[in-house]
């Protein structure tokens, strides 16, 4: 099944048991990481939490308006597709919370502006929040 935003509303909020069901996921395990990719898919979802849990890798991740300034995972998952996104045509989705275990807010597509591979460290991040 195809990642369709249809019955996502900016603003709204989402735990990643109701975005699995709306997705046709057996579970929300397929939506735990921070970055996903869903297969044969050409969309890039985020997860971001600010205040994360004190067993969590602690990413600094900051939203501020409508720019993400974003740590990627320390196996640089996906970071290449992200910066070629705007080329390839695939979309990049930011769901936000403030603190661990609340739902995310939808906030919609989002862009890279800004960003800094770091081998053997989290890279650095800038996205703007796009108007859909």
């Amino acid at each position: 099944m195809s990642v369709t935003f249809s019955n996502i509303k900016v603003g709204h909020f989402y735990s990643r048991n109701t975005l699995a069901a709306l997705w046709g996921y057996s579970s929300y395990h397929a939506l735990a990481r921070g970055v996903v990719t869903p297969k044969t898919d050409d969309k890039i979802v985020l997860f971001v939490t600010e205040n994360k849990q004190e067993s969590a890798e602690q990413y600094v991740d900051q939203l501020n308006g409508d720019v993400l300034h974003w740590e990627g995972p320390k196996d640089h998952f996906a970071e290449e597709r992200m910066l070629k996104a705007a080329q390839s045509g695939e979309e990049i989705h930011l769901f936000h919370r403030n603190r661990h275990h609340s739902d995310f807010t939808y906030l919609g597509k989002i862009a890279v502006e800004k960003h800094r591979i770091i081998i053997g460290s989290p890279s650095k991040f800038v996205f703007r929040v796009r108007q859909i």
